[in-house]
Protein backbone atom coordinates (compact mmCIF):
# COMPACT_ATOMS: atom_id res chain seq x y z
CA UNK A 1 0.00 0.00 0.00
CA UNK A 2 3.08 2.03 0.80
CA UNK A 3 3.93 1.96 -3.02
CA UNK A 4 0.58 3.26 -3.99
CA UNK A 5 0.81 6.30 -2.55
CA UNK A 6 4.18 6.97 -3.19
CA UNK A 7 2.91 6.22 -6.80
CA UNK A 8 -0.13 8.66 -6.44
CA UNK A 9 2.51 11.64 -4.94
CA UNK A 10 4.81 11.45 -7.91
CA UNK A 11 1.62 11.47 -10.26
CA UNK A 12 1.23 14.43 -8.95
CA UNK A 13 4.39 16.11 -9.10
CA UNK A 14 4.84 14.98 -12.67
CA UNK A 15 1.54 16.64 -13.12
CA UNK A 16 2.43 19.71 -11.86
CA UNK A 17 5.95 19.88 -13.74
CA UNK A 18 4.18 19.62 -17.14
CA UNK A 19 2.45 22.50 -15.94
CA UNK A 20 5.56 24.06 -17.41
CA UNK A 21 5.63 25.25 -20.90
CA UNK A 22 8.52 24.23 -23.03
CA UNK A 23 9.53 26.27 -25.78
CA UNK A 24 10.31 25.16 -29.14
CA UNK A 25 13.19 26.36 -31.69
CA UNK A 26 11.50 27.84 -34.41
CA UNK A 27 14.92 29.54 -36.11
CA UNK A 28 18.52 29.60 -35.41
CA UNK A 29 21.49 31.29 -37.12
CA UNK A 30 25.35 31.26 -36.59
CA UNK A 31 26.42 30.02 -33.34
CA UNK A 32 23.87 29.23 -31.42
CA UNK A 33 23.68 26.22 -28.68
CA UNK A 34 21.84 24.74 -26.24
CA UNK A 35 22.78 23.16 -22.72
CA UNK A 36 20.23 20.88 -20.91
CA UNK A 37 19.39 20.35 -17.57
CA UNK A 38 20.80 17.14 -17.28
CA UNK A 39 24.54 18.92 -18.54
CA UNK A 40 24.09 17.87 -22.27
CA UNK A 41 24.84 20.31 -24.75
CA UNK A 42 24.32 20.38 -28.23
CA UNK A 43 23.65 22.77 -31.53
CA UNK A 44 20.69 24.67 -31.42
CA UNK A 45 18.27 23.63 -34.50
CA UNK A 46 14.67 24.19 -35.63
CA UNK A 47 12.50 21.93 -34.09
CA UNK A 48 14.05 21.62 -30.56
CA UNK A 49 12.24 21.76 -27.96
CA UNK A 50 13.51 23.45 -24.43
CA UNK A 51 12.53 22.06 -21.25
CA UNK A 52 12.57 23.64 -17.27
CA UNK A 53 16.53 24.28 -16.57
CA UNK A 54 17.67 24.41 -20.69
CA UNK A 55 19.66 26.92 -21.17
CA UNK A 56 20.11 28.34 -24.84
CA UNK A 57 23.64 30.54 -25.53
CA UNK A 58 24.40 32.40 -28.82
CA UNK A 59 27.71 33.98 -30.00
CA UNK A 60 28.60 37.15 -31.21
CA UNK A 61 26.94 36.12 -34.77
CA UNK A 62 24.22 33.97 -33.52
CA UNK A 63 20.87 33.82 -33.58
CA UNK A 64 17.41 32.26 -32.49
CA UNK A 65 13.80 32.33 -31.76
CA UNK A 66 11.65 30.52 -29.61
CA UNK A 67 8.04 29.93 -29.32
CA UNK A 68 6.41 29.14 -26.15
CA UNK A 69 2.94 28.97 -26.61
CA UNK A 70 2.05 32.20 -28.50
CA UNK A 71 5.21 33.59 -26.63
CA UNK A 72 7.78 34.62 -29.40
CA UNK A 73 11.22 35.12 -28.37
CA UNK A 74 13.48 36.78 -30.30
CA UNK A 75 16.93 36.40 -28.84
CA UNK A 76 19.98 38.20 -30.41
CA UNK A 77 24.07 37.32 -30.16
CA UNK A 78 25.81 37.09 -27.19
CA UNK A 79 23.09 36.25 -25.04
CA UNK A 80 22.33 33.69 -22.52
CA UNK A 81 18.64 32.86 -22.14
CA UNK A 82 17.44 29.68 -19.93
CA UNK A 83 13.68 28.58 -19.61
CA UNK A 84 12.64 28.38 -15.55
CA UNK A 85 9.37 27.87 -13.48
CA UNK A 86 8.23 29.09 -10.07
CA UNK A 87 5.26 28.76 -8.04
CA UNK A 88 3.34 32.48 -7.66
CA UNK A 89 -0.15 32.78 -6.31
CA UNK A 90 -0.72 28.99 -5.94
CA UNK A 91 -0.06 28.30 -9.86
CA UNK A 92 3.28 26.93 -11.51
CA UNK A 93 4.53 30.21 -13.70
CA UNK A 94 7.23 29.59 -16.25
CA UNK A 95 10.30 31.92 -16.15
CA UNK A 96 11.65 33.41 -19.01
CA UNK A 97 15.38 34.17 -17.64
CA UNK A 98 17.60 36.53 -19.54
CA UNK A 99 20.94 36.40 -17.75
CA UNK A 100 22.90 37.91 -20.00
CA UNK A 101 22.70 40.29 -23.49
CA UNK A 102 19.24 41.04 -25.44
CA UNK A 103 15.98 39.68 -26.18
CA UNK A 104 12.95 40.94 -27.72
CA UNK A 105 9.47 39.56 -26.91
CA UNK A 106 6.64 39.19 -28.06
CA UNK A 107 2.75 38.30 -26.74
CA UNK A 108 0.33 36.80 -29.20
CA UNK A 109 -2.14 36.94 -26.69
CA UNK A 110 -2.61 38.39 -23.85
CA UNK A 111 -4.21 35.57 -21.42
CA UNK A 112 -3.35 36.55 -17.58
CA UNK A 113 -0.97 34.23 -17.22
CA UNK A 114 1.53 35.41 -19.15
CA UNK A 115 5.56 33.93 -17.73
CA UNK A 116 7.17 36.13 -16.12
CA UNK A 117 10.45 37.58 -17.63
CA UNK A 118 14.00 37.87 -15.09
CA UNK A 119 17.12 39.27 -15.37
CA UNK A 120 20.10 39.64 -12.74
CA UNK A 121 18.02 42.43 -11.01
CA UNK A 122 14.45 42.76 -11.86
CA UNK A 123 11.38 40.82 -12.76
CA UNK A 124 9.09 41.95 -15.35
CA UNK A 125 5.10 40.83 -15.46
CA UNK A 126 3.87 41.69 -19.11
CA UNK A 127 0.55 42.91 -19.59
CA UNK A 128 1.55 44.40 -23.12
CA UNK A 129 2.54 42.88 -26.43
CA UNK A 130 6.07 44.07 -27.40
CA UNK A 131 8.70 44.88 -25.58
CA UNK A 132 12.65 44.25 -25.09
CA UNK A 133 14.89 43.16 -22.13
CA UNK A 134 18.62 44.07 -21.98
CA UNK A 135 20.63 42.63 -19.37
CA UNK A 136 24.23 43.88 -19.10
CA UNK A 137 27.91 42.39 -18.24
CA UNK A 138 27.31 44.20 -14.61
CA UNK A 139 24.34 43.12 -13.78
CA UNK A 140 21.82 45.71 -14.40
CA UNK A 141 18.81 45.70 -17.05
CA UNK A 142 16.89 47.79 -19.23
CA UNK A 143 13.54 47.09 -19.88
CA UNK A 144 12.25 49.10 -23.39
CA UNK A 145 8.25 48.84 -24.31
CA UNK A 146 6.81 48.91 -27.68
CA UNK A 147 3.12 48.30 -27.49
CA UNK A 148 1.35 47.16 -24.09
CA UNK A 149 2.35 47.28 -20.81
CA UNK A 150 5.01 45.87 -18.51
CA UNK A 151 5.39 46.08 -15.12
CA UNK A 152 9.25 45.80 -13.40
CA UNK A 153 9.96 44.80 -10.27
CA UNK A 154 13.44 44.65 -7.98
CA UNK A 155 13.53 44.95 -4.49
CA UNK A 156 10.38 45.50 -3.53
CA UNK A 157 9.40 48.15 -5.83
CA UNK A 158 8.06 48.26 -8.79
CA UNK A 159 7.09 50.56 -11.56
CA UNK A 160 4.49 50.19 -14.55
CA UNK A 161 5.87 51.20 -18.16
CA UNK A 162 3.37 52.10 -20.91
CA UNK A 163 4.27 51.87 -24.83
CA UNK A 164 7.43 53.89 -25.68
CA UNK A 165 8.53 53.76 -21.97
CA UNK A 166 11.75 52.34 -20.62
CA UNK A 167 13.40 51.83 -17.03
CA UNK A 168 16.57 50.76 -16.47
CA UNK A 169 17.40 48.98 -13.12
CA UNK A 170 20.70 48.91 -11.61
CA UNK A 171 21.84 45.13 -9.68
CA UNK A 172 20.40 45.24 -6.12
CA UNK A 173 18.53 48.57 -6.25
CA UNK A 174 15.34 49.22 -7.16
CA UNK A 175 13.65 50.44 -10.58
CA UNK A 176 15.14 54.02 -11.51
CA UNK A 177 12.92 56.42 -13.00
CA UNK A 178 11.26 55.63 -16.26
CA UNK A 179 12.14 57.82 -19.69
CA UNK A 180 10.78 57.83 -23.41
CA UNK A 181 12.13 55.41 -25.64
CA UNK A 182 11.77 55.35 -29.39
CA UNK A 183 11.37 52.27 -31.23
CA UNK A 184 14.60 50.62 -31.69
CA UNK A 185 16.04 53.33 -30.36
CA UNK A 186 18.44 51.50 -27.92
CA UNK A 187 21.91 50.27 -29.16
CA UNK A 188 22.42 47.53 -26.86
CA UNK A 189 26.36 46.86 -27.31
CA UNK A 190 26.67 50.46 -26.86
CA UNK A 191 25.30 50.67 -23.40
CA UNK A 192 26.19 47.12 -22.47
CA UNK A 193 30.25 48.54 -23.32
CA UNK A 194 29.21 51.76 -21.16
CA UNK A 195 28.30 49.40 -17.95
CA UNK A 196 31.23 46.85 -18.27
CA UNK A 197 33.35 50.00 -18.91
CA UNK A 198 32.16 51.14 -15.85
CA UNK A 199 32.25 47.46 -13.88
CA UNK A 200 36.12 47.70 -14.66
CA UNK A 201 36.68 51.21 -13.55
CA UNK A 202 35.20 50.85 -10.17
CA UNK A 203 35.35 47.25 -9.39
CA UNK A 204 34.89 47.50 -5.84
CA UNK A 205 31.48 49.35 -6.38
CA UNK A 206 30.60 46.54 -9.07
CA UNK A 207 31.11 43.70 -5.80
CA UNK A 208 29.47 45.70 -3.74
CA UNK A 209 26.42 45.80 -5.78
CA UNK A 210 26.69 41.93 -6.25
CA UNK A 211 27.17 41.09 -3.10
CA UNK A 212 24.07 42.84 -2.38
CA UNK A 213 22.17 40.36 -4.51
CA UNK A 214 23.40 37.72 -3.78
CA UNK A 215 22.71 37.98 -0.23
CA UNK A 216 18.37 38.84 -1.44
CA UNK A 217 19.00 35.27 -3.36
CA UNK A 218 20.96 34.01 0.12
CA UNK A 219 17.81 34.53 2.07
CA UNK A 220 15.16 33.37 -0.23
CA UNK A 221 17.26 30.85 -0.41
CA UNK A 222 17.57 30.18 3.29
CA UNK A 223 13.70 30.63 3.96
CA UNK A 224 12.51 28.61 1.18
CA UNK A 225 14.70 25.67 2.31
CA UNK A 226 13.56 26.64 5.87
CA UNK A 227 9.76 25.80 5.18
CA UNK A 228 10.47 23.19 2.59
CA UNK A 229 11.94 21.19 5.32
CA UNK A 230 8.98 21.97 7.68
CA UNK A 231 6.58 20.73 5.39
CA UNK A 232 8.54 17.96 4.41
CA UNK A 233 8.43 16.86 7.84
CA UNK A 234 4.76 17.53 8.24
CA UNK A 235 4.40 15.51 4.78
CA UNK A 236 6.32 12.52 5.71
CA UNK A 237 4.03 12.42 9.36
CA UNK A 238 0.73 12.27 7.33
CA UNK A 239 1.77 10.00 5.10
CA UNK A 240 2.44 7.39 7.92
CA UNK A 241 -0.65 8.49 9.25
CA UNK A 242 -2.52 7.65 6.15
CA UNK A 243 -0.52 4.36 6.07
CA UNK A 244 -2.33 3.84 9.83
CA UNK A 245 -5.88 5.01 8.69
CA UNK A 246 -5.83 2.55 5.76
CA UNK A 247 -4.97 -0.47 7.75
CA UNK A 248 -7.22 0.52 10.39
CA UNK A 249 -10.16 2.33 9.01
CA UNK A 250 -10.30 1.20 5.31
CA UNK A 251 -9.77 2.61 1.73
CA UNK A 252 -12.91 5.31 1.80
CA UNK A 253 -11.73 6.60 4.77
CA UNK A 254 -7.98 6.85 3.40
CA UNK A 255 -9.03 8.64 0.11
CA UNK A 256 -10.76 11.37 2.17
CA UNK A 257 -7.59 11.78 4.56
CA UNK A 258 -5.31 11.63 1.40
CA UNK A 259 -7.58 14.39 -0.45
CA UNK A 260 -7.72 16.66 2.55
CA UNK A 261 -4.41 16.49 4.12
CA UNK A 262 -2.01 14.58 2.63
CA UNK A 263 -2.51 16.08 -1.30
CA UNK A 264 -2.25 19.63 -0.20
CA UNK A 265 0.78 19.15 2.02
CA UNK A 266 2.14 17.49 -1.03
CA UNK A 267 1.18 20.61 -3.39
CA UNK A 268 2.54 22.93 -0.66
CA UNK A 269 5.73 21.17 -0.86
CA UNK A 270 6.89 20.92 -4.15
CA UNK A 271 5.80 24.81 -4.41
CA UNK A 272 8.53 25.55 -1.90
CA UNK A 273 10.84 23.20 -3.58
CA UNK A 274 10.48 24.41 -7.02
CA UNK A 275 10.74 28.45 -5.47
CA UNK A 276 14.10 26.90 -3.65
CA UNK A 277 15.60 25.47 -6.95
CA UNK A 278 14.18 29.03 -8.87
CA UNK A 279 16.52 31.10 -6.00
CA UNK A 280 19.23 29.01 -6.19
CA UNK A 281 19.56 29.09 -9.57
CA UNK A 282 19.00 32.82 -9.79
CA UNK A 283 22.20 32.74 -7.50
CA UNK A 284 24.02 30.74 -9.95
CA UNK A 285 23.17 32.92 -12.75
CA UNK A 286 24.54 36.34 -10.84
CA UNK A 287 27.88 34.09 -9.81
CA UNK A 288 28.51 32.94 -13.01
CA UNK A 289 27.70 35.87 -15.67
CA UNK A 290 28.36 39.01 -13.20
CA UNK A 291 30.78 38.05 -10.98
CA UNK A 292 32.34 35.29 -12.76
CA UNK A 293 33.10 37.46 -16.00
CA UNK A 294 34.41 40.56 -13.54
CA UNK A 295 36.88 38.15 -12.35
CA UNK A 296 37.91 37.23 -15.70
CA UNK A 297 38.18 40.66 -16.84
CA UNK A 298 40.10 41.84 -14.14
CA UNK A 299 42.88 38.99 -13.45
CA UNK A 300 43.10 39.75 -17.54
CA UNK A 301 43.63 43.74 -16.76
CA UNK A 302 45.77 42.99 -13.81
CA UNK A 303 48.09 39.47 -14.77
CA UNK A 304 51.44 41.78 -14.99
CA UNK A 305 50.48 43.40 -11.37
CA UNK A 306 49.10 40.26 -9.23
CA UNK A 307 49.84 42.75 -6.11
CA UNK A 308 47.53 45.78 -7.35
CA UNK A 309 45.32 47.26 -4.44
CA UNK A 310 42.36 46.89 -6.93
CA UNK A 311 42.87 43.55 -7.77
CA UNK A 312 43.72 42.21 -4.08
CA UNK A 313 41.22 43.87 -2.53
CA UNK A 314 38.34 42.93 -5.30
CA UNK A 315 39.82 39.28 -4.98
CA UNK A 316 38.98 39.57 -1.39
CA UNK A 317 35.48 40.19 -1.80
CA UNK A 318 35.21 37.58 -4.89
CA UNK A 319 36.45 34.96 -2.71
CA UNK A 320 34.05 35.55 -0.10
CA UNK A 321 31.30 35.91 -2.03
CA UNK A 322 32.29 32.21 -3.28
CA UNK A 323 32.72 30.79 0.13
CA UNK A 324 29.36 32.17 0.41
CA UNK A 325 27.60 30.57 -2.39
CA UNK A 326 28.92 27.15 -1.78
CA UNK A 327 27.94 27.25 1.49
CA UNK A 328 24.40 28.50 1.00
CA UNK A 329 23.25 28.24 -2.78
CA UNK A 330 25.59 24.88 -3.83
CA UNK A 331 23.60 22.25 -1.97
CA UNK A 332 20.38 23.61 -3.61
CA UNK A 333 21.34 23.17 -7.11
CA UNK A 334 20.04 19.82 -7.26
CA UNK A 335 15.86 18.75 -7.68
CA UNK A 336 14.78 18.80 -4.02
CA UNK A 337 13.44 15.56 -2.58
CA UNK A 338 10.07 16.02 -1.59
Amino acid sequence: MKSAIAGAVFLLIGAMALSAVPADVTYTEGDASIRLSNGRQQDAQIGDVMNTGDTLKTGRDGQAELDQKGVTIKIAGNTVFTLMEREQGGKTSSVLAVALGSIKFHYGKITGSEPLVSTNSAVAGARGTDFTVFSGADGSTLIAVDAGEVTVESQGQSVDLAANEGVEVPLGRPPGDKFTVQRNQVDYSAWNEGKLDAMLSDPLAAMTSIETAMAGYEKDVADYDALFKQYRAQLNTERANLVTIINQKGKEEANKYESEVVTPLVVKTTALGLNLRYSSLAALSLRRFVAGRLYVFLKARYITQPSAETWTSFLTHYNELLAGFETSIVPHLVEADI
